[in-house]
């Protein structure tokens, strides 16, 4: 496993990285301001041009991602800073309605700060700490709002405020360049584009993605599209709309923390299921204040849900491809956000687009609640082999080691068999328990690993037997398979030696879970 260390505080490092995940937000969106202020730009025209930030977040959230993991973070996010401070600076000495709209389109690059700040987050932290502190770090949405309220308030215009903000990213930039300390990353071989191509095939063709995209999507599409919504379909005023937009997307912020606290599918399932019926009462409501709270209500349940969406992603995801994981689904993210605003368009009533969306949230929580060890799991993103001498290995584990880590547990013996030749020995007990079965270790392992051939055979405690079975063992083991011995509980460690000897393994390891540090490997004496 890739060992993260860095030599600054770690609680500094994350609240430096906070703020600037603030300032590059506010900068993403600071088209919208303008567009309306300075330009009067009509509804249409607003909801056209202000989803080109978003789509550009879209496109360079993935390769900023894979960059990040090649060249580091200390690199990478003054780099993503100092574009937005130039785009905010074409912002606000522009002067023409398509040089700020180029210029804003532009300053969406500066979103992908949120891809390398989770990354580093992902890497800096231990496991048990890393969903919470995930949660903090997106509180730097709240801090675009408190930007954006007081650039609201002092400079109505806009111009001025842009040209500060531009100071602050470079100044921010020149800081985390000094203060971030990250050992050397470990790069990767091969075409930047052939990678990212390889990522959206993989994202494309996993059902996961989906889950992505409606938990991820909601709070930017909020932050984007909801003022103009207010204005259009409520018809409330301009500076009313901006204020509840701002009030809701800092609460979901605040509710994004709370689900990476706790991230739990059951929550996740919940929250879907709630925010499909506020989508229903939305669409059937008759009072705009009932409408708004609904609104907030999504705005809300898609916080937590998306904190522990993000959470669990972030525990997942390997450290040397933290950058990649938190790129593709920041692009699916951003993708997503689109959606709402062309349903709303493309439809023919608000009613029949809220109702599209509510059916969509039913199905997340139907899958949530059908698939919680692939929601843990995240994205099979391969490993990273180490460069070393390929080890024999046997990996013992009960059914209780995997109750209540099964991810994680799963994860580290994918990892292990990147690098080792495995044999996992599983005991399960005489009943069904609480946790995985060997069919869905399996399954599990080959979600996770799905260039692997993996497959689970039953073996007899008793030795004569077992060295029958141990022959069928050998030749999956040969063939370059990656097999589970699937035994009793009692008997898994008296199995696990055995094997050892008839595979000549080098080394026999324990595979334990523990909450604060995740699943763990300890050599067997």
């Amino acid at each position: 496993m890739l060992a993260m260390t860095f030599l600054r505080r770690p609680g500094t490092i994350l609240a430096l990285v906070t703020i600037g995940l603030g300032l590059n937000l506010r900068a993403s969106i600071l088209l919208g301001p303008h567009l309306h202020d300075r330009f009067a730009a009509s509804p249409g025209w607003y909801v056209a041009l202000i989803g080109l930030p978003v789509l550009v977040a879209a496109l360079v959230r993935l390769p900023v991602g894979v960059l990040t993991d090649r060249y580091g973070v200390r690199v990478m996010l003054p780099a993503v800073s100092l574009v937005g401070a130039l785009s905010v600076a074409g912002l606000g000495l522009a002067r023409s309605l398509p040089a700020i709209v180029i210029a804003g389109a532009f300053a969406g690059v500066a979103s992908s700060s949120f891809v390398v700040g989770a990354a580093l987050v992902a890497r800096m932290f231990p496991y048990g700490r890393r969903g919470r502190m995930l949660g903090i770090f997106g509180l730097g949405v709240a801090v675009a709002v408190a930007c954006s309220a007081l650039s609201w308030a002092l400079d109505r215009e806009g111009r001025l405020s842009a040209l500060v903000l531009a100071g602050l990213l470079v100044a921010f930039a020149a800081l985390s360049a000094v203060m971030i300390r990250e050992p050397a990353p470990a790069g990767g071989a091969g075409s930047v584009v052939r990678e990212c191509a390889a990522l959206i095939r993989l994202a494309s063709t996993s059902s996961v993605t989906l889950l992505y995209v409606v938990a991820l999507s909601g709070m930017v599409s909020i932050a984007v599209f909801l003022p103009v919504h207010l204005v259009t379909t409520l018809h409330f005023a301009w500076f009313d709309a901006l204020a509840v937009t701002g009030s809701v997307v800092t609460l979901a912020s605040v509710a994004r923390l709370v689900g990476a606290c706790y991230p739990r599918t059951r929550l996740l399932a919940t929250c879907y299921g709630v925010a499909a019926g506020l989508s229903v009462v939305v669409a059937l409501a008759a009072s705009s204040y009932i409408q708004v709270g609904a609104i907030a209500g999504i705005a809300l349940c898609d916080g937590v849900a998306g904190g522990g969406l993000l959470a669990l992603i972030g525990r997942a995801a390997p450290p040397g491809s933290a950058g990649a994981i938190m790129g593709v689904t920041g692009a699916a993210g951003s993708l997503g956000a689109l959606v709402p605003p062309l349903l709303i368009v493309a439809l023919p009533s608000h009613a029949a687009a809220w109702s599209l969306l509510a059916a969509v949230l039913v199905a997340a929580a139907l899958y949530v609640r059908t698939s919680d060890l692939r929601v843990g799991l995240g994205l099979p993103v391969r490993f990273r082999p180490e460069h070393s001498p390929t080890t024999t290995t046997v990996a013992v584990l009960g059914e209780p080691d995997t109750r209540r880590g099964a991810a994680a547990v799963v994860a580290r013996l994918a990892e292990l068999a990147t690098n080792d030749e495995l044999l996992v020995v599983y005991g399960v007990g005489e009943q069904p328990g609480r946790g995985l079965s060997a069919a869905g270790l399996a399954a599990g392992l080959r979600a996770r690993l799905p260039r692997h051939s993996v497959i689970a055979l039953a073996v007899h405690d008793d030795p004569v037997q077992l060295g029958r079975d141990a022959l069928h063992l050998v030749e999956h083991f040969e063939a370059g398979t990656l097999t589970i011995a699937v035994t009793q509980v009692r008997a898994q460690d008296r199995v696990a030696a055995d094997l050892s000897i008839y595979l000549q393994a080098d080394r026999v390891l324990a595979v334990s879970y523990d909450p604060a540090s995740g699943a763990e490997l300890f050599a067997v004496q």
